[in-house]
């Protein structure tokens, strides 16, 4: 079954039911898509390397606004983290 995201509105309260909607939509996901069948999808390939997040070191301004930062992986190298700051 496809999951059903809902659509949040400012001010809304977060609910147990909601919550758990949202988990049980994540919990379906961690087994791939259902095939036409209704059986579970088909396991995609492994990633090139396998390698994860380390560490993050954040950089941040005067005003302590985060402003980047780079993600060591567990391969031992590393990637810039970009940030866009939101309008506010």
């Amino acid at each position: 079954m496809a999951y059903d995201p809902t659509t949040w509105q400012d001010g809304e309260v977060i609910t147990a039911e909601k919550m758990n909607k949202l988990e049980q939509g994540v919990k379906n996901e961690q087994v791939g898509p259902a095939g036409k069948d209704g059986a579970a999808g088909k396991d995609g390939a492994a990633g090139k390397n396998g390698a994860s997040v380390k560490a993050i070191k954040l950089t941040v301004d005067e005003n302590e606004k985060v402003t980047g930062g780079k993600a060591t992986l567990t391969d031992e190298t590393s990637i810039d983290i970009t940030v866009e700051q939101a309008d506010a």
